[in-house]
């Protein structure tokens, strides 16, 4: 499968952003919702705490729907708790965020959108939304954030123009790489960069090409990382001098004073995501489409992407107030890497014992 970013409905988006873009709630609609706040889970901390600052008054003072927020833990755990209470009579919340892995696994505890109640999801690229067996969307894309490959300017002052750099001799002993295949994505990365796309990975011969690839990295790579805050720590010190990291994060770095850059590699970031899903049970459903509605605005997805410098979820020709400081500091107009996520969660046990065999050689 490949994904071409921005092109997917382009000409069709170009005239729709005018009519559908910032769409605000009808009065009657402001005067009805107006006692009925939602509760809207997403993962806790700087997310919430920003999203609680910027997002949900925004969107209130555009709509008079009010937002009761609720901090969820990443990962599966949480969808598992939510659908049992769900199946309690009590769902936690009207509206949560999730990864596409998780909700391809657990498809059922989300309501599908009306593509008519919810109009500003046509703007965003068909390749990140997820739909059912009957083409409806389990949930809209709201931030996306980046892996990229990062160096320290000091050591390296030609930043790599590929990820094929990262398999280059000179960076021996170098780099740090998330540990586990099915969120580092480094198949992803290595089909792409090597293979013309990921669908090598639609076979478990391509998936051991892949990883074959993948574990001539050894030599360069020092620090195979589950603890994030490690490798950064190393980067800051100077102890490892490159390896795949966060975009937004590396801009904090560099904004710190690191010698630090974030190279967007020709064959494209890894992009990741995490989108609004209605949840089972709620009798919110036209609210809570509302909700979903509105941050997949241009107005919204500027305001997120100003404050949480993550990646906004609509192209860029679309965010006329976006300036590019706050752009670049979350994105790129480099077409990405989109993890083949139904791979993962139909094969990710038996990936992860043979990328293990790969890394230990056992």
């Amino acid at each position: 499968m490949t994904h071409n970013v921005f092109a997917t409905r382009r000409a069709v988006l170009k005239g729709t952003v005018a009519a559908g873009g910032a769409l605000a709630a009808p009065a009657v609609l402001r005067r009805a919702w107006a006692a009925e706040p939602i509760k809207v889970s997403s993962y806790g901390g700087y997310f919430e705490d920003m999203l609680s600052e910027f997002a949900y008054p925004a969107f209130t003072k555009a709509t008079g729907i009010e937002v009761e927020t609720v901090s969820q833990p990443g990962g599966f755990e949480w969808l598992v708790n939510l659908k049992s209470s769900i199946e309690a009579g009590t769902p936690a919340v009207d509206v949560t965020m999730a990864a596409q892995g998780s909700m391809r696994r657990a498809p059922d505890i989300f309501i599908p959108l009306a593509e008519d109640a919810v109009p500003n999801l046509a703007n965003v690229p068909e390749y990140l939304i997820l739909r059912n067996d009957a083409g409806t969307p389990l949930g809209s894309p709201v931030l996306a954030w980046y892996a990229t490959f990062v160096t320290n300017t000091e050591v390296w002052p030609d930043p790599p123009t590929s990820w094929a750099d990262a398999w280059d001799p000179k960076f021996a002993g170098e780099l740090g790489w998330g540990r586990n295949a099915d969120s580092s994505y480094l198949i992803d990365i290595t089909a792409q960069t090597f293979f013309g796309g990921n669908e090598i990975m639609d076979s478990d011969d391509g998936l051991m090409t892949c990883m074959e690839k993948m574990a001539e990295l050894k030599e360069n790579v020092r620090l195979w990382f589950r603890d994030e805050g490690q490798f950064q720590a190393m980067l800051q010190s100077g102890e490892l001098t490159g390896g795949q990291y966060y975009h937004d994060v590396t801009q904090v770095m560099i904004g710190d004073g690191f010698p630090m850059v974030s190279t967007f590699p020709k064959e494209g970031g890894v992009i990741d995501f995490g989108s609004w899903c209605m949840v089972q049970g709620t009798g919110k459903v036209d609210t809570c489409q509302e909700f979903i509605n509105w941050c997949v605005s241009p107005e919204a997805q500027t305001t997120i992407t100003d404050n949480l410098w993550t990646a906004p979820v609509l192209p860029r020709d679309m965010l006329p107030d976006l300036s590019d400081e706050s752009f670049n500091r979350a994105s790129s107009t480099i077409e990405p890497i989109v993890p083949k996520y139904a791979v993962y969660v139909e094969k990710g046990d038996w990936i992860n014992e043979k990328w293990n065999e790969f890394l230990f050689d056992v």
